[in-house]
């Protein structure tokens, strides 16, 4: 999100951007998928994939984002009265957000899960990085208008994966599109070395292109 912010005021210096959870939803798409609708006619198959993935999502995965846009100091008290409440409300992401089948145990140790746990109570930042969500008060899946030169991965465990048709009309110098082999939500965190393997490979491509235009 703040990736794209970004690239729509275009700061100078800034020559392009990667992104692993690209807002790429169509405004037709969009729509039918707020008002939960049955799976549009004429969509490719990447595009079905998506159009269920996100389906699903909004039907049973999106309660916490419902409560952090609208109610976020009212939830917030929980996090911060409880140890426990803040990890089961934490862990339930970890769970459903790493390419791990449900079990996170699978590519994170249960100290790394207890360290980024344990950064939040420590610094009694429930709230505030819960309010982000009714700040923003934004769908950050819906397409935005980015015209400066774009890179994307897409991770397998992402809640969505964008098809690359949805994502070149939203990023319209979009230069790199990869789908990784591994990784979700939190790909930096589960996988580093793809995630960095990524950073890598897009941006030496932006910066060839850079030098062959005498920029």
């Amino acid at each position: 999100m703040i990736s794209d912010k970004m690239a729509v005021q275009k700061p100078p210096g800034l020559l392009g951007i990667h992104v692993n959870f690209p807002a790429a939803v169509p405004p037709d798409i969009a729509k039918k998928l707020a008002c939960g609708d049955p799976v549009p006619a004429g969509l490719s198959p990447d595009e079905k994939a998506a159009y269920n993935q996100l389906a699903a999502f909004y039907k049973t995965g999106s309660g916490y984002s419902a409560m952090m846009v609208t109610r976020p100091q009212t939830e917030g008290y929980g996090l911060t009265d409880s140890p426990a409440g803040l990890a089961a409300w934490m862990y339930d992401k970890f769970a459903a957000w790493t390419y791990s089948g449900g079990h996170p145990e699978r590519v994170l140790t249960k100290d790394e899960m207890l360290d980024d746990i344990t950064l939040y109570w420590v610094t009694n930042t429930a709230v505030s990085s819960s309010r982000l969500y009714w700040e923003n008060n934004a769908n950050n899946f819906n397409a935005v208008s980015v015209s400066i030169p774009a890179a994307i991965t897409v991770f397998p465990g992402e809640i969505y994966q964008a098809p690359h048709s949805w994502a070149s009309r939203a990023y319209h110098d979009l230069f790199y599109y990869h789908r990784a082999r591994s990784g979700g939500h939190f790909a930096a965190w589960e996988v580093p070395g793809i995630f960095t393997d990524e950073l890598r490979a897009a941006f030496s491509s932006l910066r060839n292109s850079q030098r062959k235009a005498g920029k």
